[in-house]
């Protein structure tokens, strides 16, 4: 039986390991970015903001495609008669017509069209030689805007804005990754900070117990005073209390970083594999600066901004030209129908008698319009001047007031990357010289720690004198810890300045795609 327990104690054991060990994820600092780049919800979302300016553009450049166009319209009218002219007691007419055209704008900004139009009409009238009669017309026209609206920027504008926001929206989609993986950088060197003060405070805790210990068999043999006991108790009480913050801040840092990266298990435990690299590196003002300004992407994108401006600025000043516009059009007709043969006298206006009747079909009218038979042409300007421009004049006004504040904001930006720039060196350069002193400091507490360890073993020192340097030791590591996770932030942080974060990451951005 108690074989049985064994088994069964060590299975269960065994089973709870096992499970908790299956609930931890290790992921190093590029795995955390990965997945923030694979799973994070904002980031589809840019990504489908950004699929929505190229269809825009896709929109906008559908203006050159060609229209197909088809009329067709049956119709009967019946009115009586005015008259012995009208050849019947109730005049009936009956159409037909199917017009089938094709139409394209091209880039100077004029239309051309090319239509036949084909018309069948039937009457009651006894006066009508061609009865039914079949009219083909072949139509080749052009409207022209001669000065307003004139050219090919004035008709592909609205493409060139559409394809500065398609780049625009392609470098707000980068942004946002950069941004993104600062936001993980930083949550999760913060998770590594919170497991590495953790592992502090325990080293810290397993001393102050040691000491307890210490102090308990001293005053058991009589060479130290009660109060000692309580002294060290009180220290590792406040240890303890210490390592419970430190488990809740890794808590913290957990969940913001599972939040980023959008992890779908959210009972799993991450633990960082990275451990901060503090390597000294020499920085220039003036390369970072010109760096940052190229590649920035709130720069690029109010450069294409200012673009947008200059162009509409453009466009507003075409739009005070008068309004000129050519019409031209050259046009064949062709004939069909039943021609009906009279036969000879007989009284104009009384009923005649029809002796026999020629046919030509609808397709003998069309090839009559192919062949060219009956040229005809028209040419015609039409020129509108209004008599005010005060509502183009203040759509100029207002477009060079747009583009000047454009061009504002981005001297604004470019004034704001010499601080940025200038800052983040100044972080870098500081945090490495806290993290030296530090480093040199906690070798000097550990120094004094010994030391007065070794006083209070022969009686040259007080169990508060040590547990104050204990204190001083364990605030020491937790500011090379700090300024360990500091200076790897701030690298991050003067990455993201210079926009060089991509390339530091070996991360391709090409077509909305991404790949590491």
């Amino acid at each position: 039986m108690k074989k049985l327990i064994i088994i069964v104690l060590i299975f269960a054991t065994f089973t709870l390991f096992a499970g908790i060990e299956k609930n931890i994820e290790k992921l190093t600092l590029q795995d955390a970015i990965a997945k923030t780049l694979k799973n994070n919800l904002d980031l589809k979302i840019e990504v489908i903001n950004s699929q929505s300016s190229e269809q825009s553009l896709f929109e906008r450049e559908s203006i050159f495609i060609p229209n197909l166009n088809m009329d067709f319209s049956n119709s009967e009218t019946n009115r009586p008669s005015t008259g012995s002219l009208d050849g019947a007691d109730v005049s009936k007419n009956e159409s037909l017509s199917l017009l089938i055209g094709l139409e394209k704008k091209f880039s100077l900004g004029g239309t051309i069209k090319l239509e036949l139009n084909n018309f069948r009409s039937k009457s009651n009238s006894s006066f009508n030689s061609i009865n039914p009669s079949l009219n083909s017309t072949l139509t080749l026209s052009l409207s022209q805007p001669l000065l307003k609206g004139f050219g090919t920027f004035a008709t592909k504008k609205d493409i060139y804005v559409a394809i500065n926001n398609l780049k625009k929206s392609k470098i707000q989609l980068k942004s946002r990754i950069i941004d993104l993986i600062y936001d993980t950088e930083k949550a999760y060197w913060n998770l590594v900070y919170a497991y590495q003060n953790l592992e502090a405070k325990q080293k810290s805790l397993e001393q102050s117990k040691k000491f307890l210990k210490q102090n308990t068999r001293k005053v058991e043999i009589g060479t130290s005073a009660p109060i000692d006991i309580l002294t060290a108790k009180a220290e590792v009480a406040t240890k303890e209390s210490e390592i419970i913050s430190a488990e809740q801040q890794i808590q913290t840092q957990e969940e913001i970083l599972k939040v980023i990266i959008n992890t779908k298990n959210k009972e799993v435990k991450i633990t960082p594999l990275d451990k901060p690299d503090i390597k000294s590196f020499a920085v220039n003002f003036n390369d970072y600066l010109l760096i940052a300004l190229n590649n920035r992407p709130d720069i690029e994108m109010a450069k294409l901004d200012l673009k947008n401006f200059k162009i509409n600025v453009k466009y507003m000043k075409n739009q005070l030209l008068p309004n000129l516009s050519l019409q031209a059009s050259y046009y064949t007709k062709g004939l069909g129908g039943t021609e009906l043969i009279f036969a000879p006298g007989g009284s104009i206006f009384g009923p005649r008698e029809v002796i026999g009747t020629i046919e030509k079909s609808i397709w003998d009218s069309i090839q009559e319009t192919v062949e060219n038979k009956y040229q005809n042409y028209s040419i015609s300007l039409n020129l509108k001047i209004p008599l005010s421009l005060k509502k183009e004049k203040a759509q100029l006004a207002r477009a060079r007031l747009d583009f000047k504040k454009s061009f504002l904001t981005l001297k604004k930006l470019e004034n704001n990357t010499y601080s940025l720039v200038k800052n983040g060196i100044k972080s870098i350069q500081t945090n490495k010289k806290l993290y030296d002193k530090n480093e040199i400091a906690l070798k000097l507490q550990e120094q004094k720690l010994r030391a007065e360890k070794m006083k209070l073993s022969v009686g040259l020192s007080t169990n508060y004198q040590v547990l104050v340097f204990q204190r001083d030791y364990a605030n020491s590591e937790a500011s090379k810890l700090q300024s360990a996770i500091s200076y790897e932030l701030s690298i991050a942080e003067i990455n993201k300045i210079m926009g060089k974060t991509l390339k530091i990451y070996n991360i391709k951005f090409k077509n909305f795609k991404f790949n590491k």
